[in-house]
């Protein structure tokens, strides 16, 4: 791929996270190129680059500091995938979907809900192979990854999704019930099903 042909790999998602993490992203952009970074985030997301590797930069480019993280995930030994995710929400290339769809099945719940959060913004059709494994993260024992599950449902899932996801309306988790609502709404607009909406009741 070349490396000057800049308007490819510039890919900017909407704001849907903290300013704090998209400019880290852009400033890593900025020094390493779109290739190099969308190279080094997908092997730190699939487990084939850590932290302090020879040729790789410096994780802080990405990390930002130490101190500002928050203490789960600082001590959350796969805090590099979950980098590596992170620069994919902001900087995104076609040929990290494989990776982001094998991390909807980490370990790490806050990798699951990173690459929940992938899907729902890139959508239909680049994970529409993934809508299964999205909707099953319906019942993960994480409320973030059910919540983040939901929302990217909305956005690959096919009609018959609207079955789990009406089921999660009266849920007590309120986070959960609302992400239900809203990705019945997408659900309806991208299938022009108005019926597919939650009703006003809920």
């Amino acid at each position: 791929m070349d490396e000057g042909n800049r308007s490819f790999w510039d890919v900017r998602l909407p704001a849907t996270a903290d300013d704090g993490e998209a400019g880290l992203v852009a400033a890593a952009l900025e020094q390493l190129g779109g290739n190099r970074l969308a190279d080094w985030a997908v092997r730190l997301l699939t487990g084939r680059a850590r932290p302090g590797d020879d040729g790789d930069p410096d994780i802080a480019l990405i990390r930002g500091e130490a101190a500002a993280l928050d203490p789960e995930l600082a001590l959350d030994p796969h805090l590099s995938r979950w980098l590596g995710a992170r620069v994919l929400v902001h900087h995104w290339h076609p040929r990290a979907a494989d990776a982001v769809r094998d991390g909807l099945a980490d370990d790490s719940a806050a990798v699951r809900q990173l690459c929940c959060r992938i899907v729902a913004v890139q959508g239909s059709p680049a994970f529409d192979a993934a809508a299964r494994t999205v909707e099953q993260l319906l019942a993960d024992p994480e409320p973030r990854v059910r919540s983040a599950a939901a929302l990217a449902l909305g956005e690959v899932g096919g009609e018959h999704a609207a079955g789990p996801l009406r089921g999660l309306l009266m849920d007590p988790d309120s986070v959960l019930a609302s992400a239900a609502e809203e990705a019945l709404g997408r659900l309806a607009h991208r299938h022009a099903r108005p019926d597919l909406r939650a009703d006003p009741e809920y």
